[in-house]
Order: structure tokens, then sequence, then C-alpha cells
């Protein structure tokens, strides 16, 4: 029988130096860059999601990266879909697929699989789009514990649509059995890059300070001239793409002050600025718990600090695919 196709997954806490590590250390292998971040999909949040730059694109062929518009929700079962066609092709090409990106929910759609589809009636869409976010949120954590705890309350569109599943299914969105994932299929290697918080502080300071000297401030704007075209501006937060780090508090300041990003005073840019920083921590936090814990991990899984391991991660990585 021949040998399972291999399949690199890098991912772990935001600031961590997932992407980093990829760009600087493995230039020289045969790899596909594959995208696992759900910021990263849509097509004008560059900056604010973190994504590669021009030079690291010319590295590696990149899948998956800024390719959604803003207004379109994109779910786990588009990106599983995508993300199988890209290793495919990956593999067919002779290259070695490595997944790259800190949204474990899309990870795992990917190796554990998918819920059947699941027709939602009218009556159901109507009920659960009616409830605001922290209703929604309130009863899918009095329906499904389990869901509730791997959606962030912030993240309207997921927590309505597990809860859609819910009401539409008359049972636990987590107690339906899945369709088959990729994990059989290859032989993986899982990296879970994770640190020290209080470094990982200064780090993601330093990552936001490098965002506001990118040209964050115009990216938002732009994507604030853009909803204007298609939505009422008070609507943001039912666009999932507009509800993320680094883009929402542009938003919630607006919300109070009626101020676009390029407006702001210097107060209000470095209010922005502690916001964005203290929601990402928070983010890590979360995130450092949640890898620790994470269901439906690979066998050769290993959590590493970048910080401190460079070369060793490297090799580790070169000795898998030898």
């Amino acid at each position: 029988m021949p040998a399972a196709p291999k399949l690199i997954i890098i991912t772990g806490a935001t600031a961590t130096g997932k992407s980093a590590f990829v760009y600087r250390e493995l230039a020289d292998l045969k790899l596909n860059i594959i995208n696992a971040d759900s910021r990263q999909v849509y097509r004008k949040l560059r900056i604010s999601s973190a994504g590669p730059d021009e030079s690291e694109l010319k590295l590696f062929p990149h899948f998956l990266y800024h390719f959604q518009r803003e207004q379109d929700a994109f779910s786990a079962g588009e990106y599983a879909r995508l993300a199988r066609a890209a290793i495919a092709e990956s593999v067919s090409a002779g290259r070695t697929p490595l997944i790259c990106g800190g949204t474990y929910f899309y990870i795992q759609a990917l190796l554990g699989g998918l819920l059947p589809p699941i027709e939602i009636s009218d009556a159901t869409r109507m009920q659960v789009e009616a409830l605001a976010g922290e209703a929604a949120y309130t009863l899918l954590a009095e329906k499904d514990a389990i869901a509730a705890g791997r959606i962030h309350p912030h993240n309207i569109y997921r927590v309505k649509r597990a809860l859609m599943v819910c009401v539409e299914a008359g049972r636990p969105i987590s107690s339906i059995e899945r369709t088959a994932g990729i994990a059989g299929d290859f032989d993986i290697l899982m990296l879970i890059f994770s640190g020290d918080r209080e470094k990982l502080s200064g780090q993601i300071a330093e990552r936001i300070d490098r965002m506001f000297a990118a040209g964050l401030i115009g990216e938002v704007q732009n994507v604030f001239a853009d909803l204007a075209a298609y939505a009422d501006l008070n609507r943001w937060k039912e666009f999932p793409a507009l509800t993320g780090i680094g883009v929402r508090e542009f938003f919630e300041l607006h919300d109070a002050h009626g101020v676009q990003p390029e407006n702001l005073s210097e107060a209000q840019r470095l209010e922005v600025r502690s916001k964005i920083i203290q929601n990402t921590q928070g983010l890590v936090k979360r995130q450092l718990t949640w890898f620790r814990n994470a269901p439906g991990k690979p066998a050769n899984t290993k959590t590493v600090d970048p910080a401190y391991e460079n070369a060793r991660i490297a090799a580790l990585v070169k000795e898998f695919l030898s």
C-alpha cells in the first residue's frame, strides 16, 4: 500500500509567530500554503487580518487568501470544501500542503468532518433572525452548551446558524453525527504554536503598531465606504467579516460617537489602538486555553514555542518530510 501523502498544519494563538516562522524558516521547502484564518479569507482585510505581504506571497503558492467579499458569509463547510481542493491540487503538483492559521474551527471541519445538510425553514429562520445577538447566544447556550462554548458571542452569524440547526433538528447541534473528514487520508504533523502570555503581550502591541503603520485606518475607512454602499453602517454586526478584532473597534467607536476612521482625533486613535490590544490579549488568553484542550487533534501533534525553538521546529518539519 502506498504511503499516505503528508500534510502539515501550523496553528495556535494569535501573535505566536505562525506565519513568520513559515516564511523565515521553511522558505527552502516545496510547500503550498493554505489559509486557515477566518479573517484572511476576506478581500479587503489584508492589514487588519495580518495577511501575508507581497514579498511573502512570492515565496510559495498560496490558497484561500483574500478572495471573499466582506458582505458575504463564509462557512466552515465552504472552507473545508475549498481546502480539500487546494490540498488535492498541492499533492498532484508534488508539493506538500501546509495549512496555516488560528481558526481551529476550520481545521476541525476539514479533519473531522461536517454536519449533514440541514434545511432551515423560513419560520425557523425568521424566529432566530428576530433575536438580538445576546438573546440568541443565551438561547443557544440553553439548547446546546457545548456548541455555545465553541462560538464567540460576538460571532452573531455562527451563533444564529447553530441555533437555527438546534431548533430545526430538535436536538443539540453537537449531538448530530458528522460526515467524514480527511484526517484518515493523510500523514499529518500538527504544530500548535504557544508561548508565555507576558511575552505575547509585548508581541501583540508590536503587531498592532505595525498594522497602524501599514495603513490600518485607511483599510478600515474603505470597509466603511463599502458597507455604506450595500447596507446601513449600523448593521455592521450582521456581517462576520466586520466583527473581527482590528475592525470592530472602529465600528464601536462610530456607534458611540459617529466618527469614521479617517476623522479620528489622536486621542480616539489611541483609544482604538488600546481596545484592539486589549481585545487581542483577551482572545489570546482564550486561545491558549482552547488549544490546550482542543478536541480532534491528530496523533502527531506537538505544542511548540517559537520564541525559543525556531531551529528545532524547522528541523522537526524537515524530518517529518524526509
